[in-house]
C-alpha cells in the first residue's frame, strides 16, 4: 500500500508509496497552523519523517521511513532547539509499520503517554509534524504544524489497509497530513496533556497521496509488544 513519504529538497516524493521506501518523510499537515505550544515528545528524525518519545530512551516512528542516525525532540523548529539524542538501534514489529529507535542515551524531555484503547469515533484528535503545508506541489515549514481533526471508524481507512486496530482521521484538500508527516504522531487530550493513539501511516483511501483521511498505526493493539521493548 501506500504510504506517507518525505518531502526532501523542496519536492514531494509519492505520500504513499507501494513499497517501503529506504528512507521517507513524515507526511507534512495541511490547513493546519504553528504549533501552539512545545510538544516534549515530538521528534523530528534527520531522515525526514516525524516520531514521538514514548520513554527517555525510545522513539516510536513509521517503519517505511527507513533508518535514522538521530533526532531532535521537544522543539517546534525542526532545525534548532530542542534535544538531539543519538539512535543506536532499530526494532520493527514483523508484519507492521511499526518501528521503535533506540536513544544512546536517555532524553530528558518528557515522553508522551500511549494510548491502552482506540479513542471512540467522533473524538477530536491532533495531527503534528512539518510535512508538507500544499498539495499538489510542497511547501514544507520550519516550524511544527498542527491541526486538530475527526476521528472516524477504522473502517473508514480500509481502502488505505486499515484494519479494525488502527486510527482513521478525516482529512480532504485542505486539511490533511501529507508528505513529510509519516511516523510522527496522531494525539488526544489538552495542552500539556496529551495521548499517543496513532503513528502516520499513510493515505485512509486509494485514490490520493494527500489531501484525504490519514490511517495511523494503532497505539493501543501494539501496546504490550512497545512495553516489551521498552523493559528490554
Amino acid at each position: 500500500m501506500r504510504k506517507l513519504l518525505p518531502a526532501a529538497l523542496g519536492t514531494c516524493a509519492a505520500l504513499f508509496a507501494l513499497a517501503a521506501p529506504a528512507s521517507a518523510a513524515q507526511p507534512a499537515i495541511i490547513g493546519g497552523g504553528d504549533a501552539t505550544e512545545t510538544y516534549s515528545f515530538m521528534v523530528s528524525l534527520d531522515n525526514g519523517c516525524g516520531g514521538s518519545l514514548v520513554s527517555p530512551q525510545w522513539i516510536v516512528t513509521a517503519h517505511h521511513c527507513g533508518d535514522a542516525s538521530q533526532g531532535r525532540i521537544g522543539s517546534v523548529d525542526q532545525n534548532s532547539g530542542g534535544e538531539v539524542g543519538r539512535i543506536d538501534n532499530v526494532v520493527t514489529k514483523p508484519g507492521t509499520d511499526l518501528t521503535m529507535m533506540h536513544l544512546t542515551r536517555p532524553a530528558q524531555a518528557a515522553p508522551v503517554p500511549m494510548a491502552q484503547s482506540n479513542p471512540g469515533e467522533g473524538t477530536t484528535a491532533r495531527l503534528i509534524g512539518w510535512g508538507c503545508t500544499t498539495w499538489p506541489g510542497c511547501g514544507t515549514p520550519s516550524t511544527l504544524q498542527q491541526i486538530d481533526l475527526t476521528v472516524l471508524a477504522s473502517s473508514a481507512c480500509a481502502e488505505g489497509g486499515g484494519a479494525a486496530g488502527d486510527v482513521c482521521v478525516s482529512g480532504d484538500q485542505a486539511h490533511s497530513a501529507c508528505h513529510g508527516d509519516s511516523g510522527g504522531p496522531a494525539v488526544v487530550g489538552s495542552t500539556g496533556n496529551w495521548t499517543l493513539v496513532g503513528e502516520t501511516h499513510g493515505p485512509g483511501d486509494n485514490q490520493g497521496e494527500c489531501a484525504t483521511s490519514t490511517l495511523y498505526t494503532g497505539i493501543a493493539q501494539h501496546l504490550a509488544w512497545i512495553n516489551q521493548q521498552i523493559g528490554g
